[in-house]
C-alpha cells in the first residue's frame, strides 16, 4: 500500500466527483430520521459545525482517530465521535475542524493537510449542520487528547468499517428524557458507534465500496 497514492486518489475522489451524499449516509440512520431525508439546501438559522476525519499510516495500513467523549461531556456524552465542534465567529469549516482537532487530541496539521469534504449533515435534535473535513497525514500523529474532551482516544483502520459484520442494531437513548429510538451502529473495539458518526462512515464507506479497484488494497 503506497499512501501517498492513497490519499492522491482520496483527494481527486473527494474534489472532482459526486459523493455519495445522503442516501449512503441514512444506511446507518436510526429510526428517528431513516426515512425523513432534509433538504439541506432549505436550512437556516442552523448552530454550524465541523469534524475531522484524519487518515494517517501506521503499519502499512490507513487508520484515523475516534474519540470517546466523557460521560460530562454537554453534548453526546459518552458517545464515540470524530474530533470536532462548533464553529466560532466567521471560522471557516476547515479552520473549525483542524482547530478542534487541535484541542481535542493535540495533532497540529494546516490546511495544506486537507484533501476534501465529505456531505454535510444536519442534526436536528441539537439543530447542528456538521460539515466533515477530510485531512491526512503520512505518519501516526503524537497523541495528546485533551482530559476535558476525550475519555478515550481510538484508533481504527479504516478497512475495519468496510466489514459488514461489525454493524448491528440496539436501542440507543436520543434524549436525557429517556426516549429510546432503534439504531444501527459499528462495533468498534467493543464499542458502540451510531449517530451523526456512524451516518458519516457511512459514506467513506459507500465510496470506498464504488471505487474497489481504485482502494482494492482495503478489501485485501
Amino acid at each position: 500500500m503506497n499512501f501517498a497514492e492513497f490519499t492522491e486518489n482520496l483527494k481527486d475522489r473527494l474534489q472532482n466527483h459526486p459523493l455519495p451524499g445522503q442516501d449512503a449516509q441514512y444506511i446507518m440512520a436510526g429510526d428517528n430520521i431513516r426515512h425523513k431525508k432534509i433538504d439541506l439546501s432549505a436550512l437556516s438559522n442552523y448552530k454550524k459545525s465541523a469534524v475531522c476525519l484524519l487518515f494517517y499510516e501506521h503499519d502499512n495500513d490507513v487508520y484515523f482517530a475516534l474519540m470517546k467523549r466523557p460521560t460530562t461531556h454537554q453534548y453526546h456524552a459518552g458517545q464515540i465521535a470524530l474530533p470536532g465542534g462548533s464553529c466560532d465567529g466567521e471560522e471557516t469549516y476547515e479552520q473549525t475542524a483542524l482547530r478542534e482537532l487541535y484541542e481535542e487530541t493535540g495533532v497540529a496539521i494546516t490546511e495544506e493537510n486537507i484533501l476534501g469534504r465529505l456531505t454535510p449533515l444536519y442534526i436536528p435534535v441539537s439543530n447542528f449542520y456538521i460539515q466533515p473535513v477530510v485531512a491526512c497525514i503520512n505518519s501516526k500523529p503524537l497523541f495528546k487528547p485533551s482530559i476535558d474532551e476525550v475519555e478515550e482516544l481510538i484508533e481504527c483502520k479504516l478497512s475495519y468499517i468496510l466489514d459488514d459484520s461489525i454493524i448491528s442494531e440496539t436501542m440507543v437513548n436520543l434524549t436525557t428524557s429517556g426516549l429510546k429510538i432503534k439504531a444501527p451502529y459499528f462495533n468498534v473495539q467493543g464499542n458502540v458507534l451510531w449517530g451523526a458518526t456512524a451516518m458519516l462512515l457511512s459514506e467513506v464507506k459507500q465510496m470506498m465500496l464504488q471505487n474497489k479497484t481504485t482502494f482494492s488494497f482495503l478489501f485485501q
